[in-house]
């Protein structure tokens, strides 16, 4: 490739690989700034990276419900375990009134199953039977656990987790 400066073919052939390095140049900045935007853009959106703090431990149940709209999950945990004084069961909920289809967290310890134990939600019916719902749970560290539903049904539901021998206090709840 000739790119001297006495003949013409040498003139074209330094503004041909002037244009080619403008071009990379260019397409590497416009690149830049779009990835940069981009990110920006994911991180606004409240997208991280970062992999949830314990696996979900959810499956639905068995049974038909009229509850489509329930995200069974487990959420990491937010608050410490319990003292080592307090090794009674526990249950609560987050809110003793919510809305419909708002979200209800609960949370307690089951002392005596230990971690990975596998719990079931349940909610009091108007006939005095409890159903299975359809969220279920494992214990963390020292029996503890945390869980969410979701239910858009009104009125004033007594909730409680059961298995493994295990039985919760209950939890009321008015929705609507």
């Amino acid at each position: 490739m000739d790119l001297s400066k006495e003949t013409a073919d040498g003139a074209r052939n330094r503004l041909a690989v002037k244009i080619v390095l403008g071009l990379v140049a260019a397409g590497v900045a416009i690149g830049l700034l779009m990835g940069f935007a981009g990110a920006s853009a994911i991180r606004a959106l409240g997208f991280k990276a970062d992999p949830p703090a314990e696996p979900v431990a959810s499956s639905p149940t068995s049974e038909p419900t009229d509850e489509p709209e329930t995200e069974p999950t487990t959420p990491a945990p937010t608050t410490p375990g319990p003292s080592p004084a307090k090794k009674e069961p526990a249950f609560r909920a987050s809110s003793d009134k919510v809305s419909p289809g708002e979200r209800i967290e609960f949370s307690g310890r089951a002392p005596g199953l230990g971690s990975g134990a596998t719990l079931q939600v349940q909610r009091k019916e108007a006939d005095g039977d409890w159903s299975d719902f359809p969220v279920t749970l494992e214990t963390r560290k020292g029996g503890t656990f945390s869980t969410w539903i979701v239910t858009s049904r009104t009125g004033r539901w007594d909730f409680r987790v059961v298995g493994e021998g295990f039985s919760s206090p209950t939890a009321t709840v008015e929705i609507g």
